[in-house]
């Protein structure tokens, strides 16, 4: 085999790629704020296991939340439709986009509505 200048940078890029995709993805997966729904199980349980600085409960409103999340970097969620809806409005007209969105399964409590997100800046 023989070794060149761009078989070096080949190989510098790719192995620089590797190690990048872990760290954004634990990045996204630890989001400094979550929103949870403490009426549902399942919520509750995600946002515990999630390491974040700051917690919002929808159960006190939307409301709420909404204007409790300003100027932020990223927000994760495990929510219903509805209350996603609604936070996802607010949270694009401050600038900041979807990154997220899965179709949650919800064996404890049966709600078939849930939905993990997570929303960044750009």
């Amino acid at each position: 085999m023989r070794v060149s200048r761009r078989s070096i940078l080949k190989g510098s890029a790719l192995a620089g790629a590797v190690a990048a995709t872990p760290a954004m993805a634990a990045m996204a997966r630890s989001a400094p704020v979550v929103v949870f729904d403490s009426r549902i199980p399942e919520s509750v349980a995600f946002a515990a296991s999630q390491s974040a600085h700051m917690r919002f409960d929808l159960a006190h409103g939307t409301e709420e939340a909404a204007r409790a999340i300003k100027d932020l970097r990223a927000v994760t969620g495990l929510t219903r439709w509805s209350d996603w809806t609604a936070l996802r409005g607010v949270m694009e007209a401050q600038g900041l986009r979807l990154s997220e969105e899965i179709r949650a399964a919800a064996p404890l409590s049966g709600r078939t509505h849930l939905f993990r997100w997570t929303i960044t800046a750009r």
